[in-house]
């Protein structure tokens, strides 16, 4: 072989020594899932009735959770949520007890346990429709108080319990680099109980009061903004119409956020 030819064919396969992994790295395949880990905030205003619907009133609560979970490669992700917060029961009436009571002592805190998911269903052009729910698990830490308001003093103790749910379609439009707007349409179901007890000298009773919350459909917008791949934040509002007992409706309004860290 000519000295020429034999200069061409070591460049060349030098050439394509190097390019083989620089490559091979081009090709690799995005990681299967990715670990993401946060903190969120959610404060809302809750219209709930109880006394099968025979009353009314407004659950107001501060939430703050940590999530832990795992996100693929498609975009569906799967987390575990851990907080706790305040919950307001006042408005309550508690009539069968040895006196009424109503509930007017403010906050009380809360552990909170969950889980969510989203999953993308659709992709046309930049618009993506998909699927989220949660469920979210409250136990009220048990609150004590004593009443004056009788010529012998009244020892109360009350605590709180409740389940969650909401689920339904969700919209986002990802033709900007950064920058995703969010709407998504919900169920939003929430059970819960609050058990009260009253000792006032001899006498002593007990009444477990079950709580709905009033309307099941709301709406919300929100947006995501992702700086990088491994650091998103998420804010979003809602609004659950809901109609009143004496007629008219109700929006109870609510808004949460969230930042994120990706691995």
């Amino acid at each position: 072989m000519p000295l020429r030819a034999r200069s061409i064919a070591v460049l060349i396969l030098g050439a394509a020594v190097l390019a083989g992994p620089a490559a091979a790295a081009a090709q690799e395949p995005a990681p299967f899932y990715r670990i993401h880990a946060g903190i969120e905030a959610e404060a809302g205003s809750r219209m709930v009735v109880w006394d099968k619907d025979a009353g009314s009133s407004f659950l107001k609560s501060i939430r703050g959770r940590i999530r832990f979970g795992l996100e693929l490669s498609g975009g569906a992700s799967f987390s575990l949520l851990a907080g706790g917060g305040a919950e307001n029961w006042n408005g309550l009436i508690f009539r069968r007890l040895p006196f009424s009571v109503d509930y007017e002592a403010g906050s009380r805190g809360a552990i909170v346990l969950g889980a969510e998911m989203e999953v993308p269903l659709f992709r046309p052009g930049d618009w993506e429709i998909g699927a989220a729910a949660q469920a979210l698990f409250s136990l009220g830490l048990k609150g004590e108080w004593t009443s004056e308001a009788l010529q012998q003093p009244a020892r109360l103790s009350g605590r709180a319990s409740g389940t969650a749910v909401r689920l339904g379609p969700t919209l986002a439009y990802r033709g900007f680099e950064t920058f995703t707007p969010t709407a998504s349409v919900f169920y939003d179901g929430l059970w819960s109980s609050f058990t009260m007890e009253e000792t006032i000298g001899s006498l002593s009773g007990s009444e477990k009061k079950k709580i709905n919350g009033r309307g099941s459909v709301g709406a919300s917008l929100g947006m995501i903004i992702e700086p990088s791949a491994s650091f998103r934040l998420k804010a979003e509002g809602f609004l659950i119409p809901g109609k009143k007992l004496e007629g008219g409706w109700n929006l109870s309004p609510g808004a949460a956020a969230r930042m994120e860290f990706l691995f």
